[in-house]
């Protein structure tokens, strides 16, 4: 598997640990949207623009690469 873009959504503004864990629950096939617990620590409905955005292109980024 080639490295995972993940700078798209660090450049965004989240963190590396932020990053990690939503690669980690699209992964697992973990519900982004709604609340967050231990294994969803994101509401992607909840982010700014900005950072919806760079998620649409991260997983663009990942689909197109698959």
């Amino acid at each position: 598997m080639a490295e995972l873009p993940t700078h798209i959504l660090t450049d965004a503004g989240f963190t590396t640990e932020q990053a990690d864990a939503i690669v980690n629950a699209l992964v697992a096939g973990n519900n982004l949207h709604g609340d967050t617990n231990a294994d969803e620590p994101i509401n992607i409905d909840d982010l700014p623009p900005e950072k919806k955005e760079a998620l649409d292109r991260f997983n663009l980024a990942v689909a197109a690469d698959a």
